[in-house]
């Protein structure tokens, strides 16, 4: 869907906007940062941003924004141009300013005389930046985005010309819920018969590292796993050291977690001050983690 450029919102810096463009013309009298912010109503946290980007005058920056969050005003944006670096991806809050989480690539290689077209591609906390349909750099965002407001950024006292400002989301595409547990029964069970029933009736797609068809290192299809879903289930009652590594680095992620275990498992020292789903391995306790598991993931 391709956006009225015109309904965009200038938080900061000097606009002028028409249906096909948005430029830049500049920062505002006595601003704090010579920069420029608009947002649009569209909203999305995954799927694919696209825009073209051009500097009349000079090479500037002009990056796209996602993830904001208009009650504390931070957001990401990844793009072209900024700390001396062609292409990069970086993070925005107040009273720290912006701080690069990747760069590629040296700024004297991008040209004033050049159409770039920037494409972000959002999956859970990963992100890819593509420059004229080209990956030029791909990270992890340090947590999960907890707002979803787009818009576009810009640099310096150049002009910057935005256009064809065009968001793809696929509805066909749930978010996911990545399930960590140990493999055999009972546990195939509750996976199957509780699991994975309740996760699609809450309009999430479950699923674990076993459900991926493609050769590789399954510590990758699991680190993945954990990086793109929106929310972790983990099913902790065997001391499963594997499920613990990845228990601990949903955590390291600050991804929403729903830990599940069955009634009378102590849980380990670490893990104790978390919430914890505890369920009864019979028909009645089926019933009770689908109502409880329910109410946690909403």
């Amino acid at each position: 869907m391709e956006i009225d450029l015109e309904v965009l919102a200038p938080l900061a810096g000097r606009w002028q906007f028409r249906q096909k463009s948005a430029i830049y013309e500049g920062p505002q009298e006595n601003a704090w940062a010579p920069f420029g912010l608009a947002i649009s109503s569209q909203r999305l946290r995954n799927g694919r941003i696209r825009a073209t980007v051009a500097f009349p005058k000079q090479h500037s920056v002009g990056r796209i924004v996602f993830g904001r969050n208009a009650k504390t005003n931070a957001y990401f944006s990844a793009g072209i141009g900024g700390y001396g670096y062609a292409y990069l991806l970086d993070e925005f809050t107040l009273g720290r300013g912006w701080r690069a989480l990747r760069t590629e690539g040296g700024e004297q290689n991008i040209s004033a005389a050049t159409l770039y077209d920037i494409e972000v591609q959002l999956r859970g906390q990963r992100v890819r930046l593509l420059v004229n349909s080209i990956a030029v750099l791909e990270g992890n965002l340090p947590s999960p985005l907890n707002a979803d407001q787009i818009g576009l950024f810009a640099y310096g006292d150049a002009p910057v010309e935005f256009s064809k400002f065009v968001v793809d989301i696929d509805d066909i595409d749930k978010p996911h819920v990545f399930v960590v547990m140990h493999f055999g029964e009972p546990y195939d069970t509750l996976y199957r018969d509780v699991i994975t029933p309740v996760a699609t009736e809450m309009g999430f797609a479950p699923y674990r590292a076993d459900d991926v068809y493609h050769p590789g290192l399954v510590l990758e299809d699991i680190i993945e796993g954990l990086v793109e879903s929106e929310v972790i289930v983990a099913e902790i009652t065997p001391a499963n050291p594997n499920v613990f590594y990845e228990l601990g680095y949903a955590h390291a992620l600050g991804k929403p977690t729903i830990l599940l275990a069955e009634r009378g498992r102590e849980l380990p020292f670490d893990i104790r001050g978390y919430r914890c789903i505890f369920y009864d391995n019979t028909i009645g306790g089926k019933k009770e983690i689908e109502t409880k598991l329910a109410c946690e993931s909403t």
